[in-house]
């Protein structure tokens, strides 16, 4: 029994060790990476996108004055770069800036309207915001561009229920269940759906 509880003392040490390790080989990797990024701003000072890929990394870090500082450069050397109005709006929704992030998606809809991602993100943004009207009018666009786009139903009725109108609310989730194929990646929208739609006491 005290050889069994030995070894898996021993296993639980090695898997902190082993998740260290990789915590580290990261954060080195990273390093690497802005330090290469921060050379090649030094030489080519113009290049918007070395500002993006390197605020990106300063935001996996959750270093995000350091990222929103790098994309604000890049979009001053390009107005209308659609990454770098992107990536902005991630850090400001990442911060719960909500306000600014929506500025930026609006920005990113005006120069590219077929960008289904900044749509929806859009809506998320009014949704945290308690804009549920303006999220669900986001959120039923992205619909008509992707109608198998779980997200957008799933928020859709998110909002439908904040408002008090479970009826179309549960339309919503029945509607997710009808036009997104099952699959790993919709498995847990597809669960969620049925979740409340259990809870409403709708039938499924």
């Amino acid at each position: 029994m005290k050889k069994i509880v030995s070894m898996v003392v021993i296993l639980i040490i090695m898997a902190s060790v082993s998740t260290v390790l990789a915590a580290d080989k990261q954060e080195n990797e990273a390093e690497a990476q802005i330090a290469a990024l921060t050379k090649a701003i030094a030489g080519h000072p113009q290049d918007v996108q070395n500002y993006v890929n390197r605020g990106k990394i300063y935001a996996s870090r959750n270093q995000t004055a350091l990222a929103l500082a790098d994309y604000n450069r890049a979009i001053t050397l390009d107005p209308n770069n659609l990454l770098a109005y992107t990536a902005r709006a991630q850090a400001f929704g990442t911060a719960k800036q909500y306000e600014a992030a929506l500025a930026d998606y609006s920005k990113v809809i005006e120069i590219s309207p077929g960008d289904i991602n900044a749509r929806f993100q859009s809506g998320v943004c009014h949704y945290y915001r308690g804009e549920y009207e303006l999220g669900i009018g986001d959120l039923e666009q992205v619909i008509v561009m992707q109608p198998a786009h779980a997200g957008a139903y799933l928020v859709k009725a998110v909002c439908l229920q904040k408002l008090e109108r479970n009826d179309e609310a549960v339309a919503a989730y029945k509607s997710l269940l009808i036009n997104v194929p099952e699959g790993k990646e919709s498995q847990e929208a597809i669960g969620m759906a049925k979740k409340m739609l259990k809870r409403l006491g709708a039938e499924l």
